[in-house]
């Protein structure tokens, strides 16, 4: 099924958010799809509700054909169907309707117990909002996302949360704000062992150190950044590291430092070719650096008017290649960059240079809130995360500032963690199943243990009391179990619920179950439910997998088979192949 993956937002966060470098083109929104979401909103039935996703299918927006019971909940189809509509719109690039739909399927989410698509609702809010230039309110649905993925429990999750919050806090210029939460991604990827999650928020710190003015320690992140990902053999990844690093040169005033490592990148996107909005900014860069070495140079010599000439090449090519990407933004720059170049020497250039800086600047203006446009000028030192995060964005979105930090950083984490998640499951599994052996073993030796007991045989003080915690523990989880089985036809199977049924408070709950499975409460009551699962799929093969979601809790059949798939594996139609 086609799922924003956060990325972090992430958490891009939604559709997901392609890693190219040029802009892809909006989804064209078809008559066909909206006829049948006004036809929903009329009659707000499953058949209405499956005529829906099947068009979406159809047109390949969704993986799978999402289809609900004939007697779903109302609720539950709204929710889901005003959901994916927000989806939808947002890859249209039409921005006021995706806020309509994802407001109206928020509340409908919340009150059900698929926290997995509400997250995904409130990250469509949150880029949806960052889209728009509204920072606080992109902040604040990634709040929401950050705090459901604390109660999951789920490392990956709370991974991409973290970096989301940080790239939104730096595009929202209130560096001092990421840094918590930079410090806290930095703690779990070194735990985490893994380079390439410790590379991306190696790299995510560099850039808020650096807007901090605390270039040194932004120098040092980005240097180990970059030696992790010519280790790990991405050469783009350790190019955008290098660019990073030169940013924060260029702050220390190391001008020359700053323009080799920019000569070395701008090198390699030349060779390697389709890097072209890479190639432009790290010529704009590299023709600051040149024009600083340039006043500094000593005297009026060769070495100085050669240097504002290699500036002056810099800045014309930049701002041809993003006049020809429709980057008004940069290319402003680049003009700006062209009339300080040639100002002294060549005072009618220079004025030609300044009437196209002011035409771009006014049409800026024109088309963006003067705030949006000096966030952007203040942004500027940080192009290089910018190309990162926006990659995803559409030539008519050339406008929405230039310093949507953080989003894409995000994204890249989840396609590199997404490689690793495989493994991560597999060892869950395992957990599961072990735990599953335990729970038959231990009903199994119940009746041996009494009948040994009535017969004479004496244990150790500390062996009955051992024994006699097995057993309470061995009731519990069967009680826990009986609750599962009674509130999945139901639908309601969540943790509250469950703890409530068995008289315990939420906390009380999932304390007890991680201390006697070293699960969560969310993955125990999931573990349950797919064990049901399976046995429903073996004993009745001719069940539809509508029926067998439906039995066992699911809302539809494309979020069980997504469950199924993350428990066994394998998705259920594999399941009964085999």
């Amino acid at each position: 099924m086609r799922k924003i993956y956060r990325t972090g937002l992430l958490l891009a966060l939604l559709l997901f958010l392609p890693m190219s470098s040029g802009a892809q083109k909006p989804i064209e929104v078809s008559s066909e799809v909206l006829q049948a979401l006004q036809h929903f909103g009329e009659k707000q039935d499953a058949g209405a509700a499956n005529g829906f996703f099947a068009l979406l299918f159809q047109e390949q927006f969704t993986d799978e054909k999402i289809q609900f019971p004939a007697l779903s909940p109302q609720n539950t189809l709204k929710a889901h169907v005003w959901y994916w509509a927000a989806e939808y719109y947002y890859a249209a690039g039409r921005y006021q309707e995706t806020e309509h739909y994802a407001l109206q399927a928020l509340p409908l989410l919340k009150k059900g117990n698929d926290e997995t698509t509400l997250a995904d609702c409130l990250n469509v809010l949150a880029i949806n909002s960052v889209r728009q230039g509204r920072y606080p309110e992109a902040i604040g649905y990634a709040r929401q996302v950050y705090d459901l993925d604390m109660e999951s429990g789920d490392e990956e999750r709370i991974s991409m949360s973290l970096n989301t919050l940080a790239g939104l806090y730096i595009s929202a210029r209130q560096p001092q704000e990421a840094e918590k939460y930079v410090v806290k991604g930095l703690e779990m990827a070194r735990r985490s062992g893994l380079e390439h999650r410790q590379a991306i928020v190696e790299g995510m710190a560099a850039e808020m150190y650096h807007a901090l003015g605390r270039d040194t320690l932004a120098t040092d992140y980005a240097e180990a950044a970059y030696k992790k990902e010519v280790h790990l053999g991405r050469p783009h990844k350790a190019m955008i590291r290098l660019s990073q690093k030169a940013a924060a040169l260029l702050g220390l005033k190391r001008y020359g430092e700053a323009e080799k490592a920019l000569t070395t990148a701008i090198d390699y996107f030349r060779e390697h070719g389709g890097q072209q909005q890479s190639l432009a900014i790290s010529l704009n860069q590299r023709g600051k650096a040149r024009l600083a070495l340039a006043l500094n140079a000593d005297g009026t010599g060769a070495t100085k008017s050669q240097l504002t000439e290699q500036a002056k090449a810099d800045f014309r090519e930049a701002a041809e290649l993003l006049a020809e990407m429709g980057d008004r933004y940069g290319e402003m720059h680049a003009r700006q960059g062209l009339y300080e170049c040639l100002y002294q020497t060549e005072p009618d250039s220079a004025r030609l240079e300044m009437d196209r800086f002011l035409l771009l600047r006014d049409s800026l203006y024109d088309m963006a809130s003067a705030e949006s446009l000096a966030r952007y000028n203040a942004e500027f030192g940080n192009d290089f995360l910018q190309e990162e995060i926006t990659a995803e964005r559409s030539a008519r979105q050339r406008i929405v500032t230039g310093i949507v930090v953080g989003v894409v950083l995000l994204c890249m984490a989840i396609v590199v963690l997404l490689r690793y998640m495989r493994r991560y499951r597999r060892k869950q599994q395992q957990r599961m199943r072990q735990l599953m052996e335990l729970i038959e073993t231990n009903r199994e030796k119940t009746a041996p243990e009494a009948s040994a007991e009535q017969n004479g045989q004496q244990e150790q003080p500390q062996q009955e009391e051992r024994q006699e915690l097995s057993a309470a523990n061995a009731e519990f989880l069967s009680n826990t179990n009986a609750v599962i089985h009674q509130l999945m036809p139901d639908g309601q199977v969540d943790t509250a619920r469950v703890a409530s049924e068995l008289c315990l408070s939420t906390s009380q709950f999932r304390r007890r179950i991680s201390a006697v499975t070293g699960l969560t409460a969310a993955n125990y009551i999931l573990m349950i439910r797919m064990d049901e699962a399976k046995q429903l799929l073996d004993q009745y093969p001719k069940y539809t997998m509508s029926e067998i979601a439906q039995r066992c809790g699911f809302a539809d059949s494309a979020h069980f088979t997504h469950a199924f798939k993350r428990i066994f594996s394998i998705t259920p139609s594999e399941y009964t192949k085999a």
